[in-house]
């Protein structure tokens, strides 16, 4: 018998992965950063990472493997080398640290780049964040992902800050979320933190997050430059209020 809480639950789902979808499709990332804050307002943060992993995994997956020529090589090594460590340091602090402070940590490093990034003189080519960074902005990512599964909200900012073009925007994205989701499962079952119930709900989920990968990719291909980087300003924004959101309302409320 399925109990009311899963029915709720898998419907905010549903919701949650074709809206996050179709923004992925569109710009390469938004599958997590809309899913997981709508998951663990309906239930937790353990949760909801358990069932993200599945949907997170396999339409990352698919959008590597599609965008796989446009993989720049002095940045995504290092970058996702340093992400594997900084994962599982972060699902330590998942044990340790209450949620609602990290949610709103994030949320406002994220709101203070996006402030400050039009204040930066931009360099030709690589943008604000030189190649030689990749590794401290991949265990950051890495460390955030292990905690709260927003990595999207400091590896993104970072390759939105490299001006780099749609696709190896997309790539890096894909590439980064794709190592992250692999080793978050089994993360979260080592600190006793994975909830296997989320399993199913993150199953049923799938056909509608692939459904809104489809539908984005077709409006994203429509997009020039200047668009794309002003859509992903845009979402980086309201994306990162989400967690903020989420944060304060679990400390005032607690």
């Amino acid at each position: 018998m399925v109990a009311a809480e899963d029915i709720s639950l898998l419907l905010v789902a549903l919701a949650a992965f074709f809206a996050g979808g179709t923004i992925k499709g569109a710009m390469g990332f938004g599958l997590p950063l809309l899913a997981i804050p709508a998951m663990t307002a309906a239930h937790s943060l353990p949760m909801a990472l358990s069932i993200a992993v599945y949907p997170v995994f396999a339409t990352n997956l698919w959008q590597t493997w599609s965008y796989r020529a446009h993989a720049p090589r002095r940045i995504l090594p290092g970058f996702l080398l340093a992400g594997a460590v900084g994962l599982f340091s972060g699902a330590l602090l998942l044990g340790y640290i209450r949620e609602a402070i990290i949610e709103i940590a994030v949320g406002a490093l994220v709101l203070v780049y996006l402030a400050t990034r039009g204040q930066r003189r931009k360099r030709p080519g690589a943008g604000g964040h030189p190649s030689r960074f990749a590794p401290l902005f991949g265990f950051t990512a890495g460390a955030v992902h292990g905690a709260t599964g927003l990595s999207g909200l400091v590896g993104t900012p970072y390759f939105h800050a490299l001006d780099l073009a749609r696709p190896t925007f997309i790539l890096c994205n894909g590439a980064m979320f794709t190592l992250f989701s692999i080793l978050h499962g089994p993360t979260l079952t080592s600190l006793g933190l994975y909830q296997a119930s989320g399993v199913w709900i993150g199953l049923a989920a799938l056909p509608t997050a692939f459904l809104g990968l489809w539908l984005g990719g077709r409006i994203g291909r429509r997009l020039n430059a200047e668009r794309f980087s002003r859509v992903v300003v845009t979402i980086l924004r309201l994306t990162a209020i989400i967690p903020i959101w989420n944060g304060l309302r679990d400390i005032l409320g607690g």
